[in-house]
Order: structure tokens, then sequence, then C-alpha cells
């Protein structure tokens, strides 16, 4: 089960990894497009704008899913040099335990809230405001599974994930 775990989490992790940076180059494009066509051509392009806007947010909160799950999203190290081990992997249960908590919230609250504004779209593109707030709710379950991943699925040697080694975004370039 745990190596069932570990392996779902290292390939979510590699596919978060590339669909952030997919977002942030199709971003990148539709803007230059934007640009081009509004300064060159005097045709405003409000659709790609729109797109652009869903990327970002999608972006963002796929990337906040990778950070939990390398622990490095919301990190205060003022404690990491005065606590012993053993204490300190206690706060790290504790911690994970209580984003859990946040996460499963906030769910529930994302998921309230696609319903409520799932009937509208956004004016320019005709998509439905699910999309914009889909995000919460991805970012809610990813974040859950990895957590859970971390609780329990690896032993406590392999529990560690890097935080100085390079960042487990980049390896799925490496394939």
């Amino acid at each position: 089960m745990s190596k069932l775990l570990t392996s779902v989490g290292t390939a979510l992790r590699r596919a978060l990894g590339f669909l952030v940076g997919a977002a942030l180059l199709a971003i990148v494009i539709l803007v230059c497009i934007q640009v081009f066509s509004r300064y060159f051509i005097g045709a405003p392009t409000p659709g790609l704008a729109e797109i652009s806007r869903i990327l970002f947010i999608w972006m963002t909160f796929l990337g906040a899913a990778l950070l939990v799950s390398q622990r490095q999203l919301i990190v205060i190290d003022l404690l990491h040099d005065r606590l012993s081990s053993s204490i300190f992997t206690r706060l790290k249960t504790l911690v994970d335990i209580a984003t859990a908590i946040f996460l499963a919230v906030l769910a529930v609250y994302a998921r309230h809230l696609m319903i409520v504004v799932g009937q509208k779209i956004a004016p320019a593109t005709g998509i439905s405001f699910d999309w914009f707030y889909g995000a919460l709710l991805a970012f809610s379950i990813l974040g859950l599974f990895f957590i859970a991943e971390r609780l329990f699925g690896a032993s406590r040697a392999e529990q560690e994930t890097p935080t100085t080694d390079k960042p487990i975004a980049h390896r799925g370039a490496q394939l």
C-alpha cells in the first residue's frame, strides 16, 4: 500500500510540475499574442485575457499543491534548530494534521462556491466560473492526498522530501 501511495505521489508530482510549467508557457504565449494583437493589429482579444486568468489561477493552485507535497508551502523554520528530532517529527505531524483539516474545510467550501457560481459564465469566452473556482477544489484534494501519503504511505526514513536538493518539479524533464 505504501509503495502504491509513493508511486502515485511521485507521478502526481511530475504531472503537476509539467502542468505548472506548461501553464506558465501558455500564459506567456497568450499575453504576447494579446499585446501583438492590440498594439500592432488594433484588435483587442478579451477572450485571451480570460483564458490567461484561468491559467494563472490554476498554475498558482497546482503549484501550491506541489509545494504541499514537498512540505515547502508554508515553512516557518523558527523552531527547526531548537527542537530535538523526536519533538520536531511530532510537530511536523501536527502541522500536517492541521493542514489536512484546513484543506478539508477548504474543499467543502470550494465545492459549495462552485455550486453557487456554476451557472455564471465569463463574458468574453463563455467559460463557466466553475473553471475559475475548481482550482481551489483541485488544490485541496491534491494537498490532502500528499498529506495522506506523508502520514500513512511512506516509512519514517523515506518520508522526508528533499528541501535543499533540486525541486521535484524539474525531475520530469530528465526522462
